[in-house]
């Protein structure tokens, strides 16, 4: 999982996010996307690629309003 989050960072052509948008979401949860985008430096459009790419990998999960890290997400942090 490590490997596949470094790999994801240095394919980035914005720098290492993957950390950082966790940490994020972690401090955040239940918050829209559009409110977590600005934050995190983005648009809302592909601030929600990346938490779905995370997503994939089993670290958030999407709620009514907002996300949340996953038992998974948690114990990565």
């Amino acid at each position: 999982l490590l490997r596949r989050l470094r790999a994801m960072d240095a394919r980035s052509r914005s720098g290492p996010w993957t950390a950082r948008l966790l940490e994020l979401i972690a401090a955040n949860p239940g918050v829209r996307a559009a409110d977590l985008a600005p934050l995190f430096g983005e648009e809302k459009k592909p601030f929600k690629a990346r938490v779905r790419r995370l997503k994939e990998l089993g670290l958030t999960e999407s709620l009514r309003v907002g996300y949340r890290l996953s038992s998974r997400g948690r114990a990565l942090l």
